[in-house]
């Protein structure tokens, strides 16, 4: 009788201990479910040591953690240039341009520098040799740099833009050359730099954009010519 009251009483008492838990098997860690892992953690969390030599790294695999993509974006604003030009002998004409669609598309290279190129398309008038005007197309496609800076103090939602590059013009219509003093048509490559403010709307992928764009034809043979104009226009970042 006293021999079972003792066994009684000691398997009371190993119960009133807290339960100690029982290691995984830490030979096949790779392999370990939703299971194994709530052991492991009930494990570390019950204070007991763990086995020499058995806890080990996993390597990651092909399909680890890749880097995080960089932001792409693209623009689509409406543009419109006074153009003017050197027709020689210290004289120049100036030109108003039509208002036209302006296409970018870009990159981040950092989080406030950012590459672009993209496409614009205007419409422009020129004096010819007879005194009437040719209406031309202008195209152009520019290829740059853009720093978006953030002033103290302010959200980081909002900041100035700082655009350079260089692009190339041309200029198309049923005129010919020989029909201008100075004639525009054909290609011409120029210099460009904007000056700008963007805002990007809460909580979301657009931001709106309007900027004051200028561009240089370069040194060389050809017309020369130097425009500056607005832009305004919408991006969606993704």
């Amino acid at each position: 009788m006293k021999a079972a009251m003792l066994t009684v009483c000691l398997v009371l008492f190993s119960a009133s201990l807290p339960r100690a838990e029982s290691l995984p098997n830490l030979k096949n860690q790779a392999e370990w479910g939703d299971k194994e892992k709530k052991e492991f953690l009930g494990f570390l969390k019950s204070n007991q040591p763990i086995p020499a030599g058995l806890v080990k790294q996993i390597a990651a695999g092909d399909s680890g953690r890749q880097a995080p993509r960089k932001a792409r974006y693209a623009s689509l604003a409406l543009a419109t240039d006074t153009m003017i030009l050197d027709t020689g002998g210290g004289r120049t004409t100036t030109e108003t341009t039509t208002l036209g669609p302006k296409l970018l598309a870009g990159g981040h290279i950092f989080s406030w520098v950012r590459y672009y190129a993209g496409l614009k398309y205007n419409r422009i008038g020129q004096e010819k040799l007879d005194g009437t005007k040719a209406h031309l197309s202008h195209v152009e496609v520019p290829l740059g740099l853009e720093l978006a800076l953030i002033p103290l103090g302010t959200p980081h939602t909002r900041y100035f833009l700082l655009r350079g590059g260089v692009s190339e013009h041309y200029f198309s219509g049923d005129a010919k050359k020989s029909e201008f003093k100075a004639p525009l048509l054909g290609w011409r490559p120029a210099w460009n730099l904007g000056l700008g403010y963007e805002w990007q709307f809460d909580n979301s992928n657009w931001r709106f954009h309007s900027l004051a764009e200028g561009y240089r034809s370069f040194s060389g043979g050809g017309t020369r010519f130097y425009g500056i104009g607005l832009t305004s226009g919408f991006v969606y970042t993704f």
